[in-house]
């Protein structure tokens, strides 16, 4: 992505980003597919700030995959608008993880998302989530 810093607490985590011209489609709108891409951006920097690298989850086969994903698109978000992406944990279970998304420019609302995670291991089966994760959620 391209210039992004991140803020936030346990709580939530933001993410500031400029909308590049190649995320953006023919008429010079952010391309749907490319929030996911943010909300993917912000929730690993929340992982992080809370101690975690999702690579080393990997190394341990522990994996997140997307369980269930919705997004409301409020307003557009052109190319060259500078938005700030918000996530927080909504829910935890032993075996998933629910975000909370949302997209301000300028302090307006222009998206809301939610994405539920499933915690798996390599063979694509649900398994619990490490003692250390779960507690980081908890």
């Amino acid at each position: 992505m391209g210039g992004w810093s991140a803020t936030g607490s346990a709580d939530t985590c933001e993410v500031e980003f400029r909308a590049r011209y190649a995320e953006c489609d023919a008429m010079g709108y952010l391309h749907h597919a490319r929030y996911w891409e943010y909300f993917e951006h912000a929730r690993t920097e929340m992982l992080r700030q809370r101690g975690f690298r999702y690579r080393d989850l990997e190394a341990q086969q522990v994996f997140f995959v997307v369980y269930k994903a919705e997004c409301r698109y409020l307003l557009p978000i052109r190319y060259d608008d500078l938005v700030v992406v918000s996530v927080r944990v909504a829910r935890v279970t032993r075996t998933r993880v629910e975000h909370v998304y949302q997209i301000h420019r300028d302090r307006v609302l222009t998206t809301e998302a939610r994405s539920t995670l499933a915690c798996v291991g390599p063979d694509g089966r649900p398994i619990l989530m490490p003692d250390a994760l779960w507690s980081a959620h908890g």
